[in-house]
């Protein structure tokens, strides 16, 4: 009879067994702790903070740039001069955040953090301690968001607010605030995708060419028929937009969301227990 240890075959190699429910969120608390400090430590977040908000600042500032320019302009050019836009403080404050250059900083800020850390070593380093696979990815996408929501949202919007007063006047500050908070969940989609995406592929250029097309195709599919909009978890701006009175607000869109993101967790978390690190 052969030896045994624990009644398994002394040449038995042990076998990996898939995580059970109570493990699957072994180490997410200290991950998370880990992953934010990881990005107040980088330039990431203050790379995504210094473009985003010069770009809504920017936009914002449009109405009263084109007014300044036209006087400038030569009389006898035979162009038509340019027309002035809305300068109602709400308008220009909707104006710039419907860019949706947040959802871009999004896809751009997130398409390594995982493929990064297989590449370096450092993510099979990670998964040999007391943490569960799923924690690992669920800790990059909380953190992600988190920090995509201060450095691309809340923070952009309260310069924009700021700059909107000094040129157009106060806009309601109830909206905005009620913009900002609600914005989280255009970071939080658009952080999921590219996750997932890195997961099945290797290469940074293939993972942003999915989260551009995720931001981009819906649009095409949405001219087509109309009435798919509000199916559609990428119709989560529009529909943020829609609590603010410019734009039609179905609740199906924010389940399409939550089922949107649910369908990404799972799916992460059987890739990622099949990931080869």
């Amino acid at each position: 009879m052969s030896a045994t240890v624990n009644d398994r075959p002394a040449n038995e190699l042990p076998v990996s067994r898939p995580e059970v429910a109570g493990s699957r969120l072994l180490g997410l608390g200290n991950l998370v702790s880990k992953d934010l400090l990881e990005w107040r430590r980088g330039r990431r977040a203050w790379v995504v903070l210094g473009v985003t908000s010069f770009f809504l600042v920017f936009s914002a500032a449009d109405a009263r740039l084109t007014e300044f320019l036209i006087p400038l302009l030569p009389a006898d050019s035979g162009a038509l001069p340019p027309q002035v836009g809305s300068l109602l403080p709400m308008d220009n404050l909707i104006e710039a955040i419907g860019s949706q250059f947040f959802a871009v900083a999004a896809i751009f800020a997130t398409i390594s953090l995982l493929i990064s850390e297989r590449e370096a070593g450092t993510l099979g380093w990670t998964v040999s301690k007391p943490v569960s696979r799923t924690s690992v990815w669920l800790s990059k996408w909380l953190s992600a968001t988190a920090m995509l929501w201060l450095a691309a949202v809340v923070i952009p919007i309260a310069l924009t607010v700021v700059v909107v007063t000094i040129l157009y006047g106060l806009p309601d500050l109830s909206s905005a605030a009620l913009l900002a908070i609600a914005l989280a969940t255009v970071p939080a989609l658009y952080a999921a995708v590219t996750l997932t995406a890195s997961t099945f592929i290797s290469s940074q250029a293939g993972v942003a060419a999915i989260g551009l097309a995720v931001f981009f195709v819906p649009d095409i599919l949405t001219g087509i028929v109309p009435g798919l909009r509000a199916f559609l978890p990428t119709s989560i701006f529009q529909w943020v937009l829609g609590l603010v009175g410019s734009a039609d607000a179905p609740l199906i869109t924010p389940f399409a969301w939550a089922i949107g993101i649910g369908l990404l967790v799972l799916i992460s978390s059987r890739r990622m227990a099949r990931l080869e690190l």
